[in-house]
């Protein structure tokens, strides 16, 4: 026994040095210019004295913004700092994703896994964002749900809600792996509750109430996407919740023996051991904004003002028509599911479809075949939930499930069907990147546990996305992915003193003359205006912000120009910066552009700038 433990700590840390040195390599690399100019300029305001939400509108929940504000205060105000956090935070994540597909698989299978999840996450856009955090902690929250059903201490399910907690300070997205551990709890209850079968004392009215609860959730859940509800928003979001909910009540109904009020108590002790978690981090961070009555900012700031994110920042999902694309392998994981039990797949004939399957990746530079197995794997998340749920239905008689795998299998299912929907409203293939990691991990649950599952051509297949993700996602950009290929070679280090990353030559010429001309023409004043979405302009500069906005169409002034011109000359502002090509506020508003021009009549156009200052 000892010998196996040190085997897969042995393993665990080939995999850990493994993926350290690898992702390593892309710490400075790349950006884009509005998330780390975002990051940078709030945790500055923060370390100004500044709240979020109350003094500037923050546009995410604002724990990172204090994290990265701490950043600055112990070793400097520069752009690669906030990846070492995010690098840190990463290398903690990596552990835990090895933990939890051990629980279905062999050391090495999964280490094998652990990297199909690395390659496919942060080195395709390595940049501190809180999407990533949500998909740390929810791997990180996982794992302790998993030692919960392995241990039955309670003291797991608070140390999960402490993640749940963490999650939503950094995005309010943070809720839907609060929300799936919460749906996940309803069906953890019954095993809980453990009254025979035998037993007359199936509750009718918790059976009600459960059917009440899944019902609400899922008229809530379509409240959340009434607004984009087309074909392929219910395919990909709505459709995999669904089915884990008609699965759960079918289950309850079947199975689900005990009294109501024991069984109630069983569910409530569950969500206030998580919920403790959950509130402890977000009631800390809250206290100076009870402490300054300032919570109405922050409620109206988290609440209020991300409504507008749906008409400004949002993308659709391409045709329905490309689904065509993930067929094949939705094919295979349902091929076990006939009636025989098997697969009927001879070794030969398996490595025949690896064999052109492998000696395709080798060609995704070709802009369909890229775009081809971009799409075939656009739709995992929704394979890997129908296939599961799928086989659950088929095992339930056989019991050919182990209770605990059986109960982690069906956690990975519920976190990887609401995880998902941090792609919602912006379908922007990187957000897809968010959540594969714990695809990779339901995908490996689902085929492990199929009796029939052709694990050599699954592992075949493992081996390809591998490759495709190394070779192609990880060596273009966030700019293109999912479209097609095209290299990515920054060689020019951005700036040496707040920003020590590596950029494309155009981007270090066009930011380092607009940074030397906004130092020449700045005046006597630390401040200056640049709009509309550049905060990486002032943070650059150096320069304080006069107004609350860092997103322009995110703020909740009403931006009057002749309003915003008071700000400027209360603030002796000489010189402003104005984004002519902002990709979510738009144009700049033509009478803001004229008074601009009026008081501030000498420019320069730099790039997609245009630099303008007094004499």
């Amino acid at each position: 026994m000892r010998s196996e433990k040190l085997h897969k700590y042995t393993i665990l840390l080939v995999v850990w040095i493994i993926s350290a040195v690898y992702v390593g390599g892309f710490i400075d690399r790349g950006w884009i210019p509005h998330d780390e100019g975002t990051l940078a300029q709030s945790a500055e305001r923060v370390l100004d004295g500044e709240l979020p939400h109350r003094d500037f509108d923050e546009i995410y929940t604002g724990g990172l913004s204090f994290l990265y504000a701490g950043t600055f205060k112990f070793l400097g105000a520069n752009l690669i700092y906030i990846r070492y956090v995010f690098f840190a935070f990463f290398l903690m994540f990596v552990p835990a994703l090895y933990a939890i597909a051990l629980r279905f698989a062999s050391p090495w299978l999964a280490a094998a896994i652990t990297l199909l999840g690395v390659v496919w996450s942060v080195p395709n856009y390595f940049a501190g964002l809180p999407s990533w955090y949500n998909l740390f902690f929810a791997v990180l929250g996982t794992f302790a749900l998993i030692r919960h059903i392995e241990t039955q201490r309670d003291r797991w399910l608070f140390i999960a809600g402490l993640w749940g907690g963490l999650s939503c300070l950094a995005k309010v997205t943070g809720i839907y792996y609060v929300l799936a551990a919460c749906l996940f709890f309803t069906f953890r209850e019954r095993f809980l509750s453990r009254a025979p079968q035998g037993e007359s004392t199936k509750s009718y009215a918790y059976t009600f109430l459960k059917a009440v609860a899944y019902g609400v959730f899922l008229v809530l859940l379509v409240f959340l996407l009434r607004s984009r509800l087309g074909a392929m928003e219910i395919i990909h979001f709505f459709l995999p919740t669904a089915v884990i909910c008609t699965f759960l009540l079918w289950d309850e109904w079947q199975v689900g023996y005990g009294r109501f009020s024991p069984r109630l108590r069983i569910i409530f002790r569950m969500l206030l051991a998580f919920g403790s978690g959950v509130a402890i981090p977000i009631v800390l961070f809250l206290i100076p904004y009870f402490l300054t009555n300032s919570l109405g900012d922050f409620i109206k700031g988290i609440f209020v003002l991300p409504q507008k994110r749906f008409e400004h920042a949002s993308m659709n999902f391409p045709s329905v028509l490309t689904l065509t694309a993930s067929v094949p392998y939705a094919l295979l994981l349902l091929w076990p599911l006939t009636p025989n039990g098997g697969s009927g797949m001879t070794t030969k004939f398996q490595l025949a479809l690896i064999i052109p399957l492998g000696l395709s990746v080798f060609l995704a530079q070709n802009v369909g075949v890229y775009s081809f197995l971009w799409l075939s794997v656009r739709s995992m998340a929704v394979i890997a939930v129908l296939a599961g749920c799928a086989t659950l239905f088929q095992s339930f008689r056989t019991q050919a499930i182990e209770e605990k795998q059986w109960q982690i299998l069906l956690l990975l299912l519920i976190m990887t069907a609401l995880v998902s929907l941090i792609q919602f409203p912006f379908t922007a293939p990187i957000y897809f990147v968010y959540t594969t990691p714990l695809i990779a991990l339901t995908l490996l649950a689902v085929v492990m546990v199929q009796p029939g599952a052709s694990r050599l051509l699954h592992a075949g297949i493992l081996g390809f996305y591998f490759l495709f993700a190394v070779l192609w996602t990880n060596t273009g950009y966030v700019w293109d992915f999912g479209g097609r290929y095209i290299p990515y070679q920054p060689e020019s280090v951005l700036d040496t003193d707040r920003a020590g990353i590596r950029v494309v030559d155009v981007d270090k010429a066009l930011y380092g003359r607009m940074i030397a001309l906004i130092h020449k023409h700045r005046g006597s004043t630390d401040y200056m205006y640049a709009t509309p979405d550049c905060p990486e302009v002032y943070f650059l500069a150096g320069m304080h912000n006069p107004t609350r906005a860092i997103f322009d169409f995110l703020t909740r002034s009403k931006n009057e120009p002749a309003k915003v011109l008071e700000i400027l000359k209360a603030t002796n502002v000489n010189v402003v910066a104005i984004n002519e090509n902002a990709g979510f506020s738009g144009a700049l508003n033509p009478k803001m552009r004229a008074l601009l021009v009026d008081r501030f009549p000498f420019s320069v156009d730099l790039g997609q700038f245009t630099v303008r200052w007094k004499e």
